[in-house]
């Protein structure tokens, strides 16, 4: 800032962000081992409204989630620093503040597809990787619905 201070804004939601951040990264071993505590059918239907093949790919999408929210961070702090950084400091921050939300919304789109496709495999837990996508699972849940339905002529 201008005037020397602080952007407690700023600095609030960065230590929040990143208090989650590292509880997720901590937490993230269990998660790729496939050892979390993660609920199951009938208690998600209580609070989740997308399906159970919304859910099954939002699990397994949450490596990629916590990887963006760590791009997220990475560049509000180099985006903090810019602004009391002066001459090649600044710009450098400037910089890796374009870099890091560059890389924000890349693992955002990466993220949209290990949801809807289970792509790519690599950033896909490995217990994860031969489930089909939360597209397909939808689609073939309606399938299944529509010739359910149907009378035998």
């Amino acid at each position: 800032m201008d005037n020397g201070t602080v952007d407690v804004g700023l600095l609030v939601v960065i230590v929040l962000l990143g208090l989650l951040v590292l509880g997720a990264l901590y937490l993230m071993p269990k998660l790729w081992r496939s050892k979390a505590d993660i609920q199951k059918d009938e208690a998600t239907a209580k609070w989740w409204p997308f399906g159970e093949a919304f859910r099954a790919g939002f699990v397994r999408s949450i490596p990629a989630a916590v990887l963006a929210c760590l791009m997220l961070e990475l560049g509000l702090i180099a985006g903090f620093f810019e602004q009391y950084l002066t001459g090649d400091g600044s710009r450098f921050a400037s910089r890796l503040t374009v870099y890091f939300g560059t890389a924000f919304v890349l693992m955002l789109l990466v993220d949209l597809s290990v949801t809807l496709f289970n792509r790519p495999k690599f950033i896909v837990p490995p217990d994860a990787r031969d489930e089909p996508g939360a597209l397909r699972l939808w689609w073939s849940g309606r399938k299944y619905k529509k010739t359910r339905g149907r009378r035998a002529n």
